[in-house]
């Protein structure tokens, strides 16, 4: 019954937590990110799930890093649950864009994580990957900060905050 954002919800791992999401009745999916196309195909395949037919389906492109869009997205959404799964991942791209890494994925993270504290959002969980322990490489760094970040904000604000770590995924995009 609850109103859940996730953001990267066109990536593999952001698809499958709407795909799991929407089997547990909640109220809204509010399907966040950046590529176009990827809204709109997971959009299409929530759409034709059977278990997903009293769920309101609520595509976004927003680029996390645009705070008045972001601000935007949750004045008008009233997300409840947030599910962070944006980040740039890509090891070997990442390396020779260090720039794009840093401000996509510790960037995001902190406009995310304002949203979060000024809309008081009860449950925010962040999808890690296991480079972030003892990070070798940009991707590793930006994911530990970005966790860092979130168990700064567990300390100090309402609703529970958490970070989970993936390691290699099956049928990733990555």
């Amino acid at each position: 019954g609850k109103r859940v954002l996730i953001t990267g919800a066109g990536g593999s791992i952001g698809r499958e937590l709407c795909r799991q999401i929407a089997t547990l009745e909640p109220a809204s999916i509010i399907l966040l990110d950046k590529d176009e196309n990827s809204v709109f195909e997971a959009e299409l395949e929530l759409r034709r799930a059977e278990g997903s037919r009293n769920v309101e389906i609520v595509p976004v492109i927003c680029d996390l890093r645009i705070d008045a869009r972001l601000r935007g997205v949750f004045s008008r959404s009233l997300p409840q649950v947030v599910f962070h799964a944006a980040a740039h991942k890509h090891v070997p791209l990442l390396e020779s864009n260090a720039s794009e890494a840093v401000l996509n994925n510790i960037g995001g993270t902190m406009r995310l994580l304002e949203c979060a504290r000024q809309f008081e959002i009860e449950r925010c969980v962040m999808g890690s990957t296991d480079k972030a322990v003892n990070p070798t490489h940009i991707l590793g760094a930006t994911q530990r900060g970005s966790e860092l970040l979130f168990q700064e904000q567990a300390t100090t604000v309402f609703g529970h905050y958490s970070c989970v770590r993936f390691g290699n995924v099956l049928n990733s995009r990555g």
